[in-house]
């Protein structure tokens, strides 16, 4: 895409596109460090966050694909009387998907989803809570305009919209202060559920539609993660749950006790803020194995690759660490096997293992994905091991995208699981599962209420045992 951009002095052309909305990702914020704000000036890739104005002239943007198709949801039971159309909407940090069921049978009719448009401020929530000192109401813009959009792709204009989501996202959404997560102790504005017409939201597209928000649990945990529970304490009385994304959410739940947290783990999950790192979408290679001669892979769609998912960087750091590629500390280590070596080169003066490079596409592990692979893994782990201390979980579910094309093998290969926990399975995106529940039933929404009282919020930040295991997790 070309547009004409005038940029004036001292302001950078990032910001410019930014308040435009027109930057679809930014891992750092616009710091000069993801590299993932380039364009073209004059023919000359440049990074947005690094060119400064006085600037009058043409730019050009990569194509991004904005709205996809997401995931097909089944039946769900209704109460009587249900009339029109509704939607369940899961607003992630980074993803949003929305799911459209014809109200008075349950069906699901269709699902979209797209980025959330606030990563141009940060992919984090961290991140947003620090932009929200100076661009509070650009950010919640931009979440209003997200939304807007996938309401916009389907056809019936829905009655009520059951929208779950972390607490930060949920207070932007409500119009709320996000000060109160800037440092521990950490506090919400509302933890009740809240019921409100688009008019109220400002979705002037919508304003006749009832938005019905559950309550959040506590600090960085939200409705999405207790929804996570509303769908699976149907089929079980004692399991593990995590859902993984840029805020990882874990929880336990048993008979006698619930007890849930949060820890900050990085976009790397999502392939976010990665060199080749990109979402579950066609063109994402998903699944790498070695035949015996040479790395294979496997992309989203059967397309030509463009990066990869989150899966895709479990099975590479697995192999590479059983080809000792990758020592114990997760660095690339001076002599790899001579059948690898030909992989492994420099890359922005680091060293990478390239997987795929046709001289116009390069998909490659760097060092530094490595490292914030590695983070994001330690944190986890710390997580798990603390929650499911002196405790024997009777299943491990990963929900989220990031769940649904991750091979256990290869989770157990890097140590992301402690000992002791079962081999994890895969249930897709139960966020959005639990919210369609809530959308055909009034008794879900109040059961969803249940939960979250019997819930404890474990806090993490300054707990010895959580130090000591994300150290421990953060090995190889």
């Amino acid at each position: 895409m070309r547009l004409f951009v005038e940029v004036p002095s001292g302001e950078s052309l990032y910001r410019v596109l930014r308040d435009r909305g027109l930057i679809r990702s930014a891992y750092c914020g616009g710091r000069g460090i993801c590299g993932k704000c380039v364009v073209k000036v004059e023919g000359k890739e440049e990074l947005a966050c690094l060119l400064f104005g006085p600037f009058k002239g043409e730019v050009e943007l990569p194509e991004r694909e904005l709205v996809r198709k997401g995931e097909e949801l089944p039946p769900i039971p209704v109460d009587e009387g249900l009339k029109g159309f509704g939607v369940a909407l899961d607003v992630g940090t980074t993803g949003v998907e929305a799911a459209l069921f014809e109200l008075s049978r349950g069906l699901f009719v269709e699902s979209y989803k797209t980025v959330n448009l606030q990563t141009s401020f940060g992919a984090d929530v961290v991140t947003r809570i620090e932009q929200a000192r100076e661009n509070y109401g650009r950010l919640r813009e931009l979440l209003l305009e997200t939304v807007e959009l996938l309401l916009k792709q389907f056809k019936e204009k829905p009655s009520l919209v059951v929208a779950v989501s972390n607490p930060v996202i949920h207070h932007f959404f409500l119009g709320l202060p996000v000060k109160g997560f800037e440092r521990y102790p950490f506090k919400l504005e509302v933890d009740e559920e809240v019921y409100a017409t688009g008019r109220e939201l400002s979705l002037d597209s919508f304003s006749d539609t009832l938005f019905y928000f559950p309550p959040p649990l506590k600090n960085f945990v939200g409705s999405d993660f207790l929804s996570n529970l509303l769908v699976l304490e149907k089929e079980s009385e004692d399991f593990v749950v995590a859902d993984l994304g840029t805020n990882a959410e874990i929880g336990y739940y048993g008979r006698d006790r619930k007890v849930a947290t949060s820890v900050p783990a990085g976009p790397a999950f999502e392939g976010v803020g990665l060199f080749s790192g990109m979402a579950a979408s066609p063109g994402a290679i998903y699944k790498v194995f070695f035949d015996g001669r040479a790395f294979r892979f496997l992309t989203i769609g059967g397309e030509k690759p463009r990066g990869m998912c989150a899966s895709a960087y479990f099975d590479l750091i697995y192999l590479l660490k059983s080809f000792r590629v990758l020592n114990r500390e997760g660095t690339f280590t001076d002599s790899p096997p001579p059948l690898i070596l030909r992989y492994v080169k420099e890359i922005n003066g680091e060293k990478a293992f390239v997987l795929y490079d046709d001289g116009e596409t390069v998909v490659a592990l760097t060092q530094s994905d490595v490292r914030k692979f590695l983070l994001a893994k330690g944190a986890v782990y710390g997580a798990l091991k603390v929650l499911g201390r002196d405790r024997e979980p009777g299943e491990l579910y990963f929900s989220g995208a990031f769940g649904s094309h991750v091979e256990p093998r290869s989770v157990k290969g890097v140590k992301l699981i402690p000992e002791g926990f079962p081999p994890p399975k895969a249930v897709g995106n139960l966020a959005l599962r639990g919210a369609s529940l809530m959308l055909g039933k009034r008794g879900e929404r109040e059961r969803i209420g249940e939960i979250k009282g019997e819930t404890e919020a474990v806090e993490l930040a300054m707990n010895k045992d959580f130090e000591r295991a994300y150290i421990e997790g953060m090995e190889l």
